[in-house]
């Protein structure tokens, strides 16, 4: 009987290992915490957000320049619903969006742990990997050498699958990365991705816990790179929110360069700059004598528009019939894009995936093997390949794990 090791017990691994045991293969699955799927656990606030109705190629990323949606295309959103209704989970489609219908991750990751234990896969948690001695001609076996309780253990097998995920939101240092280098893999630069972003704008902190429904665009060195529609929240010193995390991958990369980076907010998303201007002329007709402070009542959230007018307010005794040509303009500008300089995002710990890692030139996306080492597969996130916020992360996840177990398996027939 064949034997594969497993490495890492998160999204692709256990997927992987499952696959493998149905089909009489021999499976040890190595887990470096305590228990199997604590990453998917977070996924989704806690709902897990499984897949996307939406899938395509242009929402997953990687620096590699060729076609990598491969394993996406023969295990999509189909057999990914139909595996998991194998299991029990029961799809809710949301907005695009696929969890169990549960609303809990932690079904998932019961359904998956389950299954585990029904195919009588050996697992072996507070695992963790230090070394990955490749076969030789003398010597046939992956040797998978690690440190359990204190104890050095080494793991003989045919096959390994390298499924150990990113750097994003991990209570511990991910240390893969040092026993793929040593195997002649190339690991891409790795930055934080679908993350907070922090600025030196002084007014974040006076809006702190405001949510506002806008486009957010993001620019490098003035030239728009993206633009996502949704609700931004602010924070204490920047910006999160859906919207924010899709475009967090643009900062990553940009402050990586060491080169300059915003993101500007459309506080009017649904008028365009001349239709806010009028808006504005309108008030000023309306309510000559009122404060302008009291300009963007009933339109913008009061702790917005204190910031937004703070700088054309100039005393409390101003009236909007005061306000003249120049700073009507000012004013709706601003509100159409309302500027935030980007300093920094927030780090791995808060991150929801990882940009970067094993170089796709080094592995075959037909089967997920490298292309340095026979026998030996990778994936799921330790890959260069990072997903939209939506689900897409998962999916990639799912598929590869698909891909590299129906190749091992495809070669034992």
């Amino acid at each position: 009987m064949k034997k594969v090791i497993v490495i890492g017990a998160g999204a692709s691994g256990l997927v992987s290992a499952i696959l493998l045991a149905r089909n009489n293969i021999e499976v040890t699955l190595v887990e470096r915490l305590n228990s199997v799927g604590k990453k998917l656990l977070a996924t989704g606030n806690g709902r897990c957000n499984l897949s996307n109705t939406q899938i395509s190629p242009s929402k997953f990323h990687s620096s590699y320049k060729g076609e990598f949606f491969l394993p996406i295309e023969r295990f999509g959103l189909e057999k990914t619903l139909q595996f998991f209704e194998e299991l029990g989970i029961i799809p809710l489609v949301e907005n695009n969006k696929v969890y169990p219908l549960s609303e809990q991750a932690t079904s998932v990751v019961d359904v998956l742990r389950l299954e585990v234990e029904n195919l009588n896969i050996k697992l072996m948690s507070e695992f963790e990997v230090n070394k990955i001695i490749a076969p030789t001609k003398n010597k046939p076996m992956f040797i998978v050498e690690g440190v359990q309780q204190e104890a050095t253990i080494q793991l003989k097998s045919e096959n390994v699958i390298v499924a150990t995920g990113g750097l994003a939101g991990i209570p511990v240092e991910n240390l893969s990365y040092n026993f793929i280098s040593k195997l002649g893999h190339t690991i891409t630069p790795l930055l934080p991705t679908l993350v907070h972003l922090s600025s030196s704008s002084p007014h974040c902190k006076y809006m702190q816990g405001v949510r506002v429904q806008t486009v957010v665009k993001i620019y490098e060195k003035n030239k728009l790179l993206r633009e996502e529609k949704g609700e931004v929240l602010f924070t204490k010193d920047g910006l999160s929110g859906p919207p924010i995390f899709q475009v967090s991958r643009v900062a990553s990369i940009c402050l990586q360069k060491k080169s300059s980076c915003y993101v500007t907010l459309d506080l009017c998303p649904n008028y365009l700059q001349d239709e806010v201007v009028e808006k504005i002329y309108t008030r000023i007709t309306n309510f000559p004598t009122r404060k302008i402070s009291d300009l963007l009542v009933g339109w913008i959230n009061s702790k917005v528009a204190s910031r937004l007018l703070k700088d054309i307010e100039k005393s409390d005794v101003r009236t909007l019939d005061s306000l003249d040509y120049t700073e009507v303009e000012q004013l709706a500008k601003v509100l159409k894009s309302f500027k935030f300089e980007i300093i920094s995002t927030r780090d791995f710990k808060f991150a929801q995936s990882t940009i970067g890692g094993v170089k796709l030139e080094e592995v075959d996306l037909n089967t997920m093997k490298s292309k340095i080492i026979q026998g030996l597969y990778f994936t799921g996130e330790v890959l260069d390949v990072d997903g939209d916020c939506g689900g897409y992360n998962l999916q990639w996840a799912w598929s590869t794990a698909f891909v590299a177990s129906e190749h091992i398996i495809s070669e034992e027939k």
